[in-house]
């Protein structure tokens, strides 16, 4: 089953064109991976599905329902959350009131809201960190926090958007194991990321955007030996 379609989907911000008639689709039960140099449209992509920023043309439906002009909470509740390339806590509250702000978009109830937080919690294994203060996080417990808020609101998609950067080794192999372990779940996803090895390892499909177009598509093997991705972005970090 198709969980998300975007058809010929072009944005535009007064004469630049950020997004040019890019279709892809995400499947039940798929890692989709969506790369492509900087400045080639990945996070208006994310902007887009999610509620943030309209598409000039183009179609985007998520369970075969549109959600083109639906509020970014709305579109959340129907099962499509995301987290941001630049991670964004409400530094001044626990990690645990953090999440209970992500549960409370399918709950009005604050125990319900605070038991799924805590679940959420211990399954990125931040429990132990539930009562500190989002400031006093480093970047990766932030980077699973971000993560552990999208969870919370339930989602049969979650849009990662570079939950690797900035982080050594062995953490990014940490980050790994956590997103196989939601993609076991039965949450589907779609990541962008610049950590090849890790898009490569994750990914069952590939989708490669460059200058804000679609240039290739397919498993990861096929990806990697295209001229036009090794020229556009494999290349380019070589």
């Amino acid at each position: 089953m198709t969980l998300l379609e975007i058809d010929a989907v072009t944005k535009r911000f007064g004469g630049l064109t950020a997004v040019s008639r890019v279709s892809l689709g995400v499947g039940a039960g798929e890692i989709v991976g969506l790369i492509g140099p900087n400045g080639a449209g990945k996070t208006t992509v994310f902007h887009l599905l999610s509620g943030f920023h309209r598409p000039t043309e183009g179609a985007i439906r998520f369970k075969g329902v549109s959600v083109v002009g639906a509020m970014p909470h709305e579109i959340c509740r129907r099962g499509l959350a995301r987290t941001f390339q630049i991670v964004q806590p409400f530094v001044n509250l626990t990690a645990l009131e953090n999440v209970m702000i992500g549960a409370f978009n399918r709950t009005d109830d604050v125990a319900a809201a605070r038991t799924r937080a805590l679940d959420v919690l211990d399954f990125v294994g931040l429990h132990a960190r539930r009562d500190a203060l989002a400031r006093e996080l480093t970047l990766p417990d932030r980077k699973r926090l971000e993560m552990a808020r999208g969870l919370a609101t339930r989602p049969d998609l979650l849009l990662l958007d570079e939950v690797m950067s900035g982080l050594n080794p062995t953490e990014i192999e940490a980050i790994i194991g956590l997103i196989r372990r939601i993609h076991a779940q039965g949450v589907s996803l779609l990541i962008i990321e610049h950590v090849m090895r890790a898009i490569m390892a994750l990914s069952q499909r590939i989708v490669v955007l460059h200058h804000g177009e679609k240039i290739a598509e397919g498993r990861p093997a096929e990806v990697a030996r295209d001229a036009g991705v090794v020229a556009a972005y494999l290349g380019a970090d070589a």
